[in-house]
């Protein structure tokens, strides 16, 4: 994993009114929202409608990341096809990657799914681990720490406000976590097929059992051998759900759930992919009662 910058700015980044912070993705941003309060003007890259590694480039990013103090990305290689070029184009030497405001939120984050072997033949690798913790209930409270801290380094004259906001906002994000860990009993031990390879975290929260994905490799397309042998194992395994999110072609899940006897889900991948889903916090509860009304009545097995 790439080093956690602890970031010294200059005078004008230090002593502005607000900070200006960009987010590569909502879920950060309604994160940095919470933690900066008035001290901070956060804006957002990605709608959380999208699939995040494929973000489109728009020029209207360009005057965002140009004047951005702050880029709160994911980490991990989430964004490494879309963002770093656009931050070159944008011309602020403070947020490129590597330099003082370009903030990896994974620092500190139970980091999972690491490759055993680097091969461009496995499709699209993330060397440092899976990128996908945002939908993991419990990855919220390093983020918003690692936010804070970054906030009281860049603004020391806030530094109370942002540690009260954080401390205010992780003891949600514990109450969150006992409501889901209650209401998300009957999840534990059920058995799954993914579409992409991005319910590692989500799946490690509930004890849920990743069975198969639909994705031979990440971001590859599955040839109908692939998924004849995927149906077999599924069965064999008695997977209860294929899950999805919006963001991903919903014919090939449903045909799978179909081919197997069990329910297709879809969940949401980030803030903003539902209209109901304005928060992180949001984002968690919704997740889990799509799932719970996926498998109501499902027979559970062994």
């Amino acid at each position: 994993m790439k080093a956690f910058i602890m970031v010294l700015f200059t005078a004008t980044a230090l002593f502005s009114e607000r900070l200006q912070v960009v987010a590569s993705m909502p879920d950060l941003a309604d994160i940095a929202a919470k933690i900066g309060g008035d001290a901070v003007n956060v804006i957002t890259l990605a709608t959380g409608k999208e699939d995040l590694h494929s973000v489109p480039a728009r020029p209207a990013f360009l005057p965002k990341l140009n004047k951005a103090d702050l880029l709160l990305t994911l980490g991990l290689d989430a964004e490494h096809a879309w963002l770093p070029a656009l931050v070159k184009e944008a011309r602020n030497s403070r947020i490129c990657e590597g330099g003082p405001g370009w903030i990896d939120c994974s620092h500190g984050i139970e980091i999972l799914g690491i490759p055993q072997k680097l091969d461009r033949s496995e499709g699209e690798q993330h060397p440092d681990g899976n990128p996908h913790y945002n939908i993991g209930p419990q990855c919220g409270e390093i983020i918003a720490i690692n936010i804070q801290k970054v906030f009281a380094n860049a603004l020391p004259s806030k530094a109370e406000l942002f540690e009260k906001n954080k401390n205010d906002y992780c003891l949600k994000i514990k109450e969150l976590i006992s409501e889901l860990r209650e209401k998300g009993k009957s999840l534990n031990g059920i058995k799954i097929v993914e579409y992409h390879p991005d319910l590692i975290y989500l799946s490690h929260f509930y004890g849920m059992k990743i069975v198969g994905t639909i994705e031979p490799k990440a971001g590859i397309s599955p040839s109908a051998a692939h998924l004849k042998k995927l149906q077999k194992q599924a069965k064999e395994s008695k997977v209860v759900a294929v899950i999805y999110n919006q963001s991903q072609n919903r014919r090939l899940p449903e045909k799978m759930a179909n081919s197997i006897g069990c329910k297709p889900i879809q969940i949401a991948n980030a803030v903003g992919a539902k209209k109901e889903i304005s928060s992180w916090i949001d984002l968690q509860k919704y997740n889990l009662r799509k799932l719970l009304e996926g498998i109501a009545g499902v027979q559970m097995y062994e």
